[in-house]
């Protein structure tokens, strides 16, 4: 209350002061706008954060969906690109396989296998990104002719590669068939790389190594007139499959590792990886240091400390197979879809694929670490909390004005209802009942309002 200037008490106009509060909670009344603020920001902030928990636990769930997806996705075009490259090869076998066949190549003299062999050079050609060699082994003598090739850095060389009896001859060869010349490859060894005594329709080798790299041959039984006259082979280096998991390791966003392995009842063998040929050594080793063949799983596990995934991944197989092979792993029909390893630098996630071909038994493995996916989630998670937090504070802001003008309207109203209480109707109308009244009246009603 105040006194206006005929010494009377009318209700005070002012509608919030510090003496009116500290008062007001001497005598456990605090002022109606700290009251509804109290009550408004924490309801605010409990919703906000409930909000913002439930959508965390949403987002987390859907990244963990969105991860086995990318990975399913990964692992699908790996055996996309794989399969492509092994069916160009067997088509390329098929379609010379068919030329014998028919007549249109011929094993009757040298100069007959030197011209099958020149016509294999020029389907090599146009594919040697597909495969690197084409190749027909005769029988009884287990002569092998044909074309090869070698590749470094996007370039290639042409081979014309002759054998009679033990002696093989290897021409180095323009990509034309001109400019044929003698190298210093030729050798007294039996240089035949398959089973030229199987008749069986077609067939794929295990990985073996030929010079200082891994080979897979393809090869099918050739027939002319009904007779058995020997195999027609496609090759394909090993490099492809490494090159290729390499370059899709490089463009992911995520820590990860992606091996591929020829799937074997009695033991799995690395092909490929997506590691660096400068961080780890693919191949076995002779006490000269040449490659003498391929590295098997167990061997991988047992001794290079380069290949921690490879030893949990053994250490899994073997306390849930028979024989501690991927192979009879990956073949489990109840086996789960995602796998989590535990490995020196976090938890990655583990999903498998096997592709198939005649014989041939691929498993591709793919290790990405839960954390990398994860942070992208993190950082979008920050993003939004950072918004929630603006928008509590928003509301918070808001909640004060709104208190503040509700208690202002509060108050008037409570000050119309003591000068209505002492009928001071001109005071609470803002009308003159009584000209030349010199009353001090308050400048707002808030009863003349309504």
């Amino acid at each position: 209350m105040s006194l206006n200037s005929k010494g009377e008490k009318v209700p005070t106009t002012r509608v919030w002061s510090w003496s009116q509060f500290f008062n007001g909670v001497r005598r456990g009344r605090m002022p109606i706008s700290v009251v509804l603020t109290l009550f408004i920001i924490p309801l605010a902030v409990g919703v906000a954060v409930i909000t913002w928990a439930l959508t965390y636990g949403a987002a987390l769930a859907s990244a963990s969906t969105l991860a086995d997806s990318l990975q399913s996705q990964i692992l699908s075009g790996i055996a996309g690109a794989f399969t492509s490259r092994i069916q160009t090869v067997e088509r390329a076998v098929d379609e010379h396989t068919c030329n014998w066949r028919d007549g249109h190549y011929s094993a009757a003299t040298d100069a007959d296998k030197f011209k099958a062999a020149d016509v294999l050079l020029n389907s090599l050609v146009p594919n040697v990104a597909s495969y690197s060699a084409l190749h027909f082994t005769l029988v009884p003598e287990g002569a092998q002719w044909g074309a090869d090739s070698s590749t470094l850095q996007n370039q290639s060389w042409f081979y014309i590669m002759a054998q009679h009896g033990l002696h093989f001859e290897y021409y180095s060869v323009d990509p034309d068939g001109s400019n044929m010349a003698l190298t210093d490859l030729t050798s007294d060894d039996n240089m035949t790389d398959i089973d030229w005594k199987n008749s069986s329709s077609a067939a794929w080798t295990k990985p073996y190594m030929w010079a200082t790299w891994g080979y897979l041959t393809h090869s099918r039984a050739i027939f002319q007139n009904g007779t058995f006259i020997g195999v027609q082979g496609g090759d394909f280096s090993l490099e492809f499959v490494g090159d290729t998991l390499r370059e899709l390791a490089g463009a992911l966003s995520y820590r990860g590792f992606i091996y591929a392995f020829d799937l074997d009842e009695s033991g799995d063998t690395l092909i490929g990886s997506s590691i660096n040929y400068e961080e780890a050594d693919f191949y076995r080793r002779n006490s000269s240091g040449d490659p003498v063949g391929l590295w098997r799983l167990p061997e991988l596990a047992a001794n290079h400390t380069y290949w921690e995934p490879v030893r949990v991944l053994h250490a899994h197989l073997l306390r849930n197979t028979r024989n501690g092979t991927l192979y009879d792993y990956i073949t489990q029909s109840n086996r789960p879809e995602t796998l989590e390893f535990q490995l020196s630098d976090g938890v990655y996630i583990v999903q498998m694929r096997q592709l198939s071909s005649l014989n041939l038994r691929w498993g591709i493995v793919h290790f990405v670490r839960r954390d990398d996916i994860l942070a992208e989630l993190t950082r979008s998670n920050k993003k939004t909390a950072g918004s929630v937090a603006g928008v509590v504070v928003g509301g918070m802001v808001i909640t004060v004005i709104f208190s503040f003008f509700l208690a202002q309207a509060l108050h008037r109203i409570t000050r119309d209802l003591v000068l209505l209480s002492d009928f001071k109707f001109k005071d609470v109308l803002q009308k003159d009942l009584e000209k030349g009244s010199e009353v001090a009246r308050p400048t707002y009603s808030r009863i003349a309002e309504l």
